[in-house]
């Protein structure tokens, strides 16, 4: 069995748009997302109603959380300083530019989705088995990944949340991060996603491709979207 996990898409259509047509040109037999569809760039309704269309199931984020209920703060995913004052804009923007009915569906996805992959219990959330935001980093001792294990109550956890991919074995646990399509912390500038396929193994393979930054800047001008914030998507 093939799964393909998109991870926080971030209201960057140009990068999901790449991502899913790489997905398809691969082939899988799951295709699904680890949630936060919007959030820090100006793309929120368009985002939403791809994914909608698709049909392609998921979670929900604390961004996605956040906007459904137009709340203040959207919680954290490990940024500071000038970065989270620059995606505090970024937010204000998009729950101004969300609509009630794409809210909803925000608001309407679940905390977490479970497949059978094969002998394999699987389960995708967001940020890990308990909450939405606390981050699952990659660096957390090995007891604190056997109580996230055990909350799980499955063999392959998937998750996203710190926009950077690493796949971590604990007793036998798979801890999957699929990094982040449109907000990329390890790879500014690039889009894509992990594919974790179950054949007896597990084994976790991450893509990575380019994708019209120029695109999303030229929007972001049309949309009167925070000029400051759209260097968060700007390869350095």
């Amino acid at each position: 069995m093939k799964i393909i996990a998109l991870g926080d898409i971030h209201g960057n259509l140009p990068a999901l748009e790449v991502a899913l047509r790489e997905c398809r040109a691969e082939g899988y037999d799951v295709l699904c997302h680890t949630g936060d569809l919007v959030g820090f760039a100006p793309f929120p309704e368009e985002t939403v109603a791809l994914l909608k269309s698709e049909k392609i199931p998921g979670v929900r984020g604390n961004v996605d959380e956040s906007v459904s209920t137009q709340a203040e703060q959207f919680g954290s995913h490990g940024s500071d300083g000038q970065r989270r004052r620059l995606e505090e804009l970024a937010y204000g923007w998009t729950v101004a530019h969300t609509e009630r009915q794409t809210r909803g569906n925000l608001g309407d996805l679940p905390f977490e989705r479970r497949l059978e992959a094969g002998d394999r219990r699987t389960v995708v959330v967001h940020a890990n088995p308990i909450d939405s935001s606390t981050c699952l980093w990659e660096d957390r001792d090995e007891d604190y990944f056997r109580e996230m294990g055990d909350a799980a109550d499955a063999d392959i956890i998937i998750f996203g949340h710190t926009h950077r991919p690493y796949h971590r074995i604990v007793d036998g646990r798979h801890f999957v991060n699929a990094g982040s399509v449109g907000y990329a912390d390890d790879t500014p500038g690039e889009t894509g996603y992990v594919v974790v396929a179950v054949n007896g193994n597990v084994e976790v393979e991450y893509r990575r491709f380019p994708y019209d930054v120029d695109r999303l800047v030229r929007a972001a001008k049309d949309r009167r979207f925070p000029a400051e914030a759209v260097s968060l998507f700007k390869a350095s």
